[in-house]
This record gives C-alpha cells, structure tokens and sequence, in this order.
C-alpha cells in the first residue's frame, strides 16, 4: 500500500501542477498541493478513529477543506485548479483500489478500480475534445474534469446500491457537478 501511495502522491503533484504550470508560479501550485494533502490527511485521521464506513467521504471533505483554503491563500482561479485536483486525485484513487482488491480479494474494490481507470481515460478523451462540442460554446476549461467526475460519482452510485446513504451523497454530488457544468457553459467570461 506504501508504494501505491507513493506513486498516487507523485502522480497527484505532476498532475495538478502540469494543469497549472502555465498561470501559476510553481511555488504556488506546491502550496496548493501541500494544503490539499493536509486536509486529506486530516479526513483521513477522523475516518480511522472515528467513521470508519464513511472514509471516502471524509476524505474528499478534508481535501475539499484544504483545496478551497489553498485556492484561498494562494489566489488561484477555481476551475483551473479543480480540474488539476480531479486529474490529479483519480489515479491515486485507482492505485489505492487496486491495491486493496489485490490484498483483499475484494470485488467491489477491483470494480472501483475499473471505474477509475475509465474515468481517467474519459477525463483525458473529453479534454482533447470538448472545444468541438456545439453545445459547448463557453469552451472554457473545466468542462472536462466536472463531466468525467459526475459520471464518476452516478457509477459510483450504482455500485453501492445497498447502501442508501452514499447512494444518496454520490447523486447529490454528481448533480451539484452538472449544475456547475451547467453554468460554466453559459458563462463566456
């Protein structure tokens, strides 16, 4: 698992800071990442001690605490940046499942991974192609990381049909996501 992490936190930094490179210093995209990791460190210190069922979704608070104060004190641009985050984190989170069906046996895990894997190669088929989209005419950047982790999170639902509350959480959140896409779309600015 040392090593999964290793090469996820590797692949998480070149991400993030491969989509931000060109606008932003690379002290600051250091610090974004730094943020982030502490608040997934944080999310993941409370799902240990605490709420052991819920550690994907402390996780992703923690690292959603830690990106918006980043984004925050190091004045980066959101979508820029939450496009970076989801690249970046998807990989790591496919190493992560991978990982555990392997040591687990567990199906549900090697399903997951899959997902990931999918998801990655949408994220980057859709990012070479979304200028194209007519219904697109923003073509701002984002549009590519918010479609791809919406679809993640409608499978996402439909693998854990059993358990209605991250059912419940993983449709709430892929519909905030295409409420976002919705209004990025319609914003030319």
């Amino acid at each position: 698992m040392v090593i999964a992490n290793l090469l996820g936190i590797f692949l998480f930094f070149f991400y993030l800071w491969k989509r931000l490179k060109d606008d932003y210093h690379y002290e600051k995209v250091f610090n974004l990442s730094v943020f982030i990791l502490i608040g997934l460190l944080s999310g993941f210190l409370v799902s240990k001690y605490f709420f052991s069922n819920y550690w994907f979704w402390l996780e992703i608070v923690g690292i959603s605490l830690g990106f918006i104060f980043g984004i925050k004190t190091q004045k980066i641009k959101f979508i820029e940046s939450f496009e970076g985050l989801i690249i970046g984190f998807l990989p790591w989170l496919g190493f992560y499942y991978l990982v555990n069906a392997i040591l687990t046996y567990n199906l549900i895990s090697f399903l997951y991974f899959w997902l990931t894997a999918v998801s990655v190669f949408l994220f980057f088929f859709l990012d070479s192609q979304y200028k194209k989209y007519s219904w697109y005419k923003s073509g701002r950047v984002g549009f590519s990381g918010i479609l791809t982790l919406a679809i993640f999170f409608i499978l996402r639902a439909g693998l854990f049909y059993a358990n209605i509350f991250e059912v419940v959480l993983s449709l709430t959140t892929s519909l905030l996501l295409i409420i976002l896409l919705y209004n990025l779309s319609r914003n030319n600015d």
